[in-house]
């Protein structure tokens, strides 16, 4: 997205980061960690990474209140991701079944971030075209 059709799409939260910012702040967000960070330090990554997504895709002055309900979301679907790839990798489960589960999560996703943002933040916060739902980058198993 550039940065004309970041104006003309304005949600009104102040100014967002730039393509090229963003991705500088997430290469120094992981630059450095240790190979093994720990759960405490992984999670302080994943709270930083969406707030940077949020200050890129919606803006820098979105409510912290709502940026804890995504966090919150975030947390409890990252849960459901961690056991299914445990349940694939202890049952032998195809990786057709795994796609169909995965793209369930982020539906999940999708409809619990939409009880927090509106319509057009949804489409912003995923980069959407009109009427399109997110998905996984799968085409094919």
């Amino acid at each position: 997205m550039d940065s004309g059709n970041r104006k003309e799409n304005d949600l009104g939260y102040g100014p967002r980061l730039s393509d090229k910012e963003y991705e500088r702040r997430i290469v120094e967000l992981y630059s450095g960690l240790p190979r093994s960070p720990g759960r405490k330090v992984e999670e302080e990554v994943g709270r930083r990474e969406l707030d940077l997504t949020i200050d890129h895709r919606l803006g820098q002055d979105f409510p912290k209140e709502r940026r804890d309900a995504l966090w919150d979301i975030q947390r409890r679907v990252e849960k459901k991701r961690l056991r299914l790839v445990l349940y694939w990798f202890t049952n032998f489960i195809s990786y057709r079944w795994l796609h169909r589960r995965a793209n369930k999560i982020a539906g999940y996703l999708v409809d619990e971030y939409a009880k927090v943002l509106t319509k057009d933040e949804l489409k912003a916060f995923f980069e959407l075209r009109e009427d399109e739902r997110p998905m996984l980058p799968i085409d094919r198993l």
